[in-house]
């Protein structure tokens, strides 16, 4: 498929990285949602989270949970991650918040509350942590689904758009599951079956759709706190 539009093996995740960032980059400047003029608060939200993504990703790599395929790097890493993968952690937060965004700006609907919207959170956050307890011994498993239950009951108490996230991690999912596709299909991420649930969507672990709520839902709720003290 790469090859087909000249792109290299060695460039592939590269690329993806950057059509991931490219589309919302460039109508950042769309003069209805303006996202240029949130950059410092999508920042500060979206540093601590990806600096904590990073550290549990370099564990995670370390012991073997998961592993690069360097057929598909340009070679320059750091603590065991490629170039690739530290930029993973700065495109998908910002195509992420963008899109939280535009939901808001051009479906203002969606700032409605569902009806017993407190009662569908909670209901996730259990199931979360039932798939943590139940699986123990598989630590991407637990891992992801026991900071998700913890993650869902601190958001119980914030003031973020639930609906609105809701909607939009549903919407995220698309490019998602294009991008993450061709990165477990290759495979340019390999992951250690023994760690996970073994069920995958097409050829991409069923953790992952969790894991991308994770880190959406904590971002977007720092990213409305420092919102809210930009109104300030």
């Amino acid at each position: 498929m790469f090859k087909g539009i000249g792109i290299e093996a060695q460039y592939i995740y590269l690329a993806l990285d950057f059509f991931c960032i490219l589309g919302p980059l460039l109508l950042s400047f769309d003069k209805r949602v303006a996202f240029f003029r949130l950059w410092r608060p999508w920042f500060l939200a979206t540093l601590p989270i990806s600096v904590l993504y990073l550290i549990w990703d370099i564990i995670f790599t370390k012991n073997g949970i998961w592993s690069f395929n360097s057929d598909y790097l340009i070679g320059l890493e750091w603590s065991q991650l490629p170039f690739e993968e530290w930029m993973f952690f700065l495109v998908v937060p910002y195509a992420s918040v963008f899109i939280y965004e535009c939901l808001i700006q051009y479906f203002p609907a969606v700032n409605t509350p569902l009806r017993k919207e407190a009662l569908v959170w909670q209901l996730l956050a259990i199931a979360a942590f039932t798939m943590a307890i139940w699986n123990l011994h598989q630590w991407y498993t637990l891992v992801t689904f026991g900071l998700l239950a913890m993650c869902l009951a601190l958001l119980q108490f914030s003031r973020l758009r639930l609906k609105s996230l809701l909607i939009a991690w549903l919407l995220c999912l698309i490019p998602m599951a294009m991008i993450n596709g061709v990165l477990t299909s290759l495979p340019v991420v390999i992951y250690n079956n023994s760690e996970n649930l073994g069920f995958r969507l097409g050829s991409i672990p069923f953790e992952d759709f969790f894991y991308h709520l994770l880190y959406m839902s904590a971002i977007l709720g720092l990213y409305e706190s420092q919102l809210k003290r930009q109104e300030l």
